[in-house]
């Protein structure tokens, strides 16, 4: 009875304060990056924003600003609770930053040390007020200087205060320029790469806020995944899957019969990571398509023991390269009294004669009463499939959407299981 109360109020303060109550999820696993993904995921279904962190709205945990969630900056790695706590002490007393100079001056600096800045930089909590993140963070050394110079001027004129009574009066010392003049004088070229900015927010924060690195291959990862990734232990015994993901926080293993390496590895999709283990003869073969931040199609099977099924890696394969090879058809489905439509056409064609590959295209076209008529493009016309150039094409105007038929998954035989006639 006291669990059914309690699943109750819980499932109140879920549906009717779903802000509030993510909130406080994510705050109880600040720290423990693999839950704090999950949370974001199912934010994410709830339709919840989770904001990163911003030094002038930021608690030390997450919060709920609307209807959207702020990350805490306690739960910036290298930060802490104890920086955290007086950044907001700060802000609180004497009111927002107006920017990174403004910040660095005001803040305690027994609090503010290079690394704690370099995180707060990298995670984007400086983004309010429009500085580019590499160039602050180029310029962290000599804003920490610059503070540093200005607090023992300050701390100097307070105590010559006193000495002015009964000395004659000094001319005035120069001063350090002021801080805001600072990075605007110095040098710095250009800004982060996105695969950078999404890199240190996976590393620093345990989850993408400004994209996600799979976002490059949306609509692909779809086609190609046979399940979503919290069914896998639900297939039977031996039946084949394929998922598409980034592989991060690799460790390598020896085994104990035979000394032979294999690995430990997460697979993290857009909607949730795996732990994920690919043993030594798979490892033999596929482990030089295996890196940090790697972009991988990973293909397996689920083997059904005593203990219960577990995940069979077989194949690991570059992403990019296995999209290639492995979408057979794209249909666009084009608005067709769109205005854009003849420049969606032309390029399409220019694109397809450039190159050349085994993708075949299709074309449909939306009507209001939903009926759509379908054209093949000859088949002389094949098409050399990119990821960049299909997400060029899919947010074209004249495109209502698009349809994409795979290859069949097939795994490449084990001579342990293979059949012999």
């Amino acid at each position: 009875a006291a669990y059914a109360i309690l699943s109750y109020q819980t499932g109140y303060l879920k549906a009717n304060y779903p802000a509030e109550f993510m909130a406080a999820m994510l705050s109880s696993e600040l720290g423990n990056s693999e839950k704090v993904s999950h949370f974001v995921a199912e934010c994410e279904a709830m339709g919840l924003v989770v904001l990163g962190p911003d030094v002038n709205e930021s608690r030390d945990m997450f919060a709920p600003v609307g209807q959207k969630i702020r990350f805490g900056m306690a739960g910036i790695k290298g930060v802490g609770e104890s920086a955290a706590l007086k950044v907001i002490e700060e802000r609180e007393k004497n009111g927002p930053f107006a920017d990174f100079d403004d910040f660095v001056s005001r803040v305690d600096a027994k609090a503010l040390n290079k690394r704690v800045l370099e995180h707060l930089v990298k995670t984007g909590a400086f983004d309010f007020s429009g500085a580019s993140r590499k160039k602050l963070f180029d310029n962290i050394d000599s804003s920490l200087a610059a503070a540093n110079a200005n607090a023992r001027d300050r701390a100097a004129g307070q105590s010559g205060f006193f000495d002015m009574l009964a000395e004659p009066e000094a001319a005035p010392k120069a001063r350090t320029p002021a801080l805001n003049s600072q990075i605007s004088t110095l040098d710095s070229v250009g800004e982060f790469t996105s695969a950078d900015r999404l890199q240190f927010e996976k590393e620093l924060l345990g989850f993408y806020v400004t994209g996600h690195p799979m976002n490059a291959y949306l609509g692909f990862a779809d086609a190609l995944d046979t399940c979503a990734p919290d069914e896998l232990l639900g297939l039977g015994d031996r039946v084949e899957f394929r998922l598409c993901g980034i592989a991060s926080n690799l460790v390598k293993k020896l085994a104990k019969k035979d000394n032979r390496p294999w690995f430990m590895f997460t697979l993290s999709t857009k909607k949730a990571s795996l732990q994920l283990n690919m043993f030594a003869d798979a490892t033999a073969k596929w482990s030089v398509n295996l890196a940090e931040n790697a972009q991988v199609v990973i293909l397996g099977n689920i083997i059904v023991g005593q203990e219960g099924p577990r995940i069979n890696v077989k194949e690991c394969r570059p992403l990019e390269a296995y999209v290639m090879g492995h979408i057979k058809r794209v249909t666009w489905l084009l608005h067709p009294q769109h205005k854009e439509l003849n420049d969606f056409l032309r390029t399409l064609r220019t694109t397809l004669d450039k190159s050349a590959g085994d993708t075949k295209t299709s074309l449909g076209f939306l009507f209001e009463d939903r009926i759509t008529a379908l054209s093949d493009i000859s088949g002389a016309l094949g098409w050399k499939l990119t990821p960049a150039k299909f997400q060029e094409f899919r947010t074209h105007p004249a495109v209502a959407g698009v349809q994409l038929e795979t290859k069949h998954l097939e795994i490449e035989n084990d001579r342990k299981w293979s059949k012999k006639f």
